[in-house]
């Protein structure tokens, strides 16, 4: 696919991408880091780089490039959620900035693509590190992980977080949603099927073979664990795995906005009775020991979550 993709006109440090399911902790881990030092955090999804029709199924072929242009130019540059608020690229740079990011890349692509698509993304995301004077970037659109292979490919640098949470209370959050199931067992196999769909672009399986990301470039947060659980311990290892140590504004935030009433934790059991509460629970055991049955990397933290904390 071309030459070297860490050459760029761009010299960035620190890339992190963080994904999951929706309704898991994307954006509140996102938030947390871009209160450290080390890190600016992308205020939006800029989902350009790992949603369906974007860099991932571009470079794979399964859109074209005027395909992908066209989605870029409109959806992902301006676009109006179910409940119209306004989202996309539009908020974070200048229409000139954006136009002359697309013609750089469109004048590049067909002679290096995977150069020209690392460009792409710095030209347009890039600049709000800048912005902050701080030497790292970190961006929270939930299909990152199911796309970490190819933003590996793309950033060597880069390192990828799973935020995973409790599939009862992400199960129960989709429902308030326009988008997802209008029950919570629904709603359990509903998070199960994309945490299937994550497991696959992490593990990058071909034809049998996988490919893991090493150690040093995937982490897993279990969101439970991080705000009502161990806490420091799982402060410390994220922390850890990024190469940092806690500051102050980090800790800050950790402090004051990251709880478990903040997190909503055990939203499920709310205004359920007995049966209802009864019904949930062994659907997601079951769940669990499905996902632990078929190697998911999820499952087991979760299992351990659940037992130590309820």
């Amino acid at each position: 696919m071309g030459s070297d993709p860490s050459s760029s006109a761009h010299d960035p440090g620190s890339l992190v991408f963080v994904g999951g399911t929706g309704r898991s902790g994307t954006h509140v881990v996102g938030r947390l880091l871009g209160e450290h030092a080390a890190f600016a955090d992308v205020p939006i999804e800029a989902r350009f780089h790992c949603n369906k029709r974007g860099l991932p199924d571009l470079l794979e072929g399964r859109v074209s490039f005027d395909g992908f242009m066209e989605k870029l130019r409109d959806f992902w540059w301006h676009r109006v959620r179910v409940d119209s608020e306004p989202r996309g690229l539009y908020s974070l740079m200048l229409r000139s900035a954006f136009d002359e990011a697309l013609e750089r890349f469109e004048g590049t692509y067909h002679s290096d693509p995977m150069v020209a698509s690392r460009r792409l993304y710095l030209d347009l995301l890039w600049p709000l590190a800048g912005e902050e004077g701080k030497p790292g970037l970190v961006e929270m659109s939930s299909h990152n992980v199911r796309e970490a292979q190819i933003l590996i490919r793309l950033f060597p640098e880069a390192k990828v977080i799973h935020t995973v949470r409790d599939g009862r209370d992400a199960a129960s959050s989709v429902t308030t949603k326009t988008w997802g199931p209008d029950d919570v067992i629904k709603g359990i196999g509903w998070w199960a099927d994309r945490l299937r769909w994550i497991d696959r672009g992490v593990a990058g399986r071909e034809d049998g073979a996988g490919y893991s990301l090493a150690d040093d470039r995937f982490h897993l947060v279990v969101l439970d664990d991080l705000v009502a659980g161990r806490r420091e311990e799982r402060l410390a290892e994220l922390c850890g795995f990024l190469g940092v140590e806690p500051d102050q504004g980090l800790r800050s935030f950790f402090d004051g906005e990251m709880s478990a009433a903040g997190m909503h934790r055990g939203r499920w059991a709310q205004g359920a009775g007995t049966l209802g509460r009864t019904r949930v629970q062994r659907r997601y055991e079951r769940t669990l020991e499905r996902l632990e049955g078929e190697g998911n990397h999820v499952a087991r933290p979760l299992m351990d979550v659940m037992e130590r904390l309820g």
